[in-house]
């Protein structure tokens, strides 16, 4: 079952669009990563999941039910199942303990019950022992661990996060990653980071998502070129001020264009075929991810190119060889 499902989802600030998505949905129980450039609407769109915000048009539906509608569930009752975690966390000018609790005393638990979760959570983190700290005395990674901390203790449906450790230690890194993965495989949580570190986003995830200037494209923040499209007899083609690409006809102007890993074949020779695009590169970064291999190849822009094991095998590739890249008209996405 969706656990979100957003429909010609609209939102704007000052007058001016901050994002548009047509269609999205969260499945129930899985880890998803949105990466994009600053100022591409993530925590825009992680406010509007968390009832925080209205959109300006279409629907987020939540388990079905449109809670903006006046007939669904109020957005308030939907808020006190998500569990909300600042890049940034602001902590009361109290103990740990106290600032843990917070969430469980406005809901009238009793002492003995929150005392008992405060250190069930406490231990989870890492820090039993230490529910006697003051704010202050906390390190960056530590608050960070407090604030997660605060966030689970109430047992959300699903926990939104806005780049969690973007400014934390190793130490509090790990322990924060390992206690996300906890949670859904083990307990069914329903997680959705917001990050720009892609190796985190795949390390963690079921399914990444990438945000630009507003718009949803699958995957993550990989092959996306920015420059102006033309037409040029009877082919169109965007210009990055690097390089050319042939693209699909009728979208003149300034635009972004996106292509996928998969999309992009290589070749350890010169090839000829019917594909418009072919580039020569070499290979400045290779990772196995997920079973496959992606190969990043310098040609004049930086391509990444997701191809099976046994192909990159095949080809006996390594870094610093030189490659050809070759992805149809059709497999380029302009926005």
């Amino acid at each position: 079952m969706n656990l979100y499902t957003l429909q010609d989802l609209t939102f704007s600030y000052n007058g001016h669009q901050v994002l548009d998505i047509p269609e999205l949905s969260f499945s129930e129980g899985k880890i998803y990563s949105i990466t994009g450039p600053n100022g591409s609407g993530k925590t825009t769109l992680l406010n509007l999941l968390g009832m925080l915000s209205v959109p300006d048009g279409g629907r987020i539906l939540f388990k079905g039910q449109d809670p903006h509608s006046g007939n669904g569930p109020k957005p308030a009752s939907i808020r006190k199942q998500v569990g909300f975690l600042l890049q940034a966390p602001y902590l009361f000018r109290t103990t740990v303990e106290r600032n843990i609790g917070y969430g469980l005393s406005v809901r009238k638990v009793p002492k003995e019950e929150l005392d008992q979760k405060v250190l069930d959570v406490l231990h989870w983190v890492g820090m039993q022992g230490m529910e006697k700290r003051r704010h202050y005395s906390l390190s960056g990674g530590e608050v960070q661990r407090v604030a997660l901390a605060r966030a689970l203790v109430t047992d959300p449906t699903v926990l939104l996060l806005d780049e969690p450790l973007a400014n934390v230690d190793p130490v509090s890194r790990g322990v924060i990653e390992g206690i996300l993965l906890d949670k859904c495989r083990n307990e069914g949580m329903s997680i959705i980071i917001t990050t720009h570190d892609i190796e985190q986003a795949y390390r963690l995830s079921h399914e990444v998502i990438t945000l630009f200037d507003g718009n949803v494209l699958p995957g993550a923040m990989e092959n996306i070129f920015h420059g102006a499209v033309y037409q040029s007899g009877t082919s169109w083609i965007l210009d990055t001020g690097r390089l050319s690409i042939y693209v699909p006809q009728g979208k003149e102007g300034t635009r972004t264009a996106f292509i996928p890993p998969e999309s992009i074949l290589l070749s350890d020779a010169a090839v000829s075929t019917s594909a418009r695009n072919t580039l020569r590169g070499r290979i400045t970064k290779i990772q196995e991810r997920n079973g496959s291999v992606e190969v990043t190849v310098d040609a004049g822009e930086t391509f990444t190119s997701r191809i099976t094991r046994e192909s990159f095998q095949n080809m006996g590739l390594n870094l610093g060889s030189e490659v050809s890249l070759i992805f149809k008209t059709e497999s380029v996405r302009l926005y």
